[in-house]
């Protein structure tokens, strides 16, 4: 599986970018589109999913036109953010970036406690609240990889001031969801560098 991150240009917001041999999957579609496209055109190969890890404002920005442009590729989301794709309060557009964003409706909400597979990428689902209440991160056991969306960063925790934020709920989220997983797994987070579960769970100031 190869992976490739876009920066975003509104809030440094990380898109990921997952291809195999015959299929893409796209994770959190950011405020760069078109930086986007020319990665996913880069080959013929379909886009099989999108998978948010939270539905705040710039990680949805891209995600009207890339259902438009891949109308067949369903949404995943939480079940408790249904409803924040269509409401800038909660998705926090009206409150940090001083305009309305809105995006598409999910086509489905993850289920716990399962295992996926989709187009041939195999994952599973974990709730990681405390940013947002819907907060989930995204790990591939096969890979090594977790992608922590805003709960989990290199050296810092998301924030907890935003509408359904816990400070409490992220801490016990990341303890108890991330911590829990081997520590050689890479972490892939929503804004900055990679990490490693090791790492943060030896270095992280939030849990000296």
């Amino acid at each position: 599986m190869k992976i490739e991150k876009i920066i975003n240009p509104i809030a440094q917001e990380n898109t990921y970018l997952l291809s195999n041999s015959s299929f893409k999957l796209i994770i959190d579609p950011g405020s760069d589109l078109s930086a986007l496209m020319e990665h996913i055109n880069l080959t013929d190969s379909p886009v099989s999913g999108i998978l948010l890890t939270h539905a705040h404002f710039d990680h949805i920005m891209g995600l009207e036109a890339l259902k438009n442009a891949f109308p067949a590729a369903p949404i995943f989301l939480h079940e408790a953010e249904k409803d924040w794709l269509k409401d800038p309060y909660f998705n926090a557009s009206a409150l940090l970036l001083g305009r309305e964003v809105t995006a598409p409706k999910a086509d489905h909400f993850y289920k716990f406690n399962t295992s996926y597979e989709l187009s041939d990428f195999k994952f599973r689902i974990l709730e990681t609240p405390g940013h947002s209440i819907g907060g989930v991160s995204l790990v591939f056991d096969e890979e090594g990889f977790v992608f922590t969306g805003d709960a989990l960063f290199k050296n810092a925790i998301g924030r907890w001031d935003l509408p359904t934020g816990n400070h409490d709920q992220l801490i016990d989220a990341i303890e108890k969801q991330l911590f829990t997983l081997p520590e050689h797994y890479i972490v892939l987070p929503g804004h900055g560098p990679q990490t490693t579960i090791g790492t943060e769970k030896t270095f992280n100031p939030f849990f000296k």
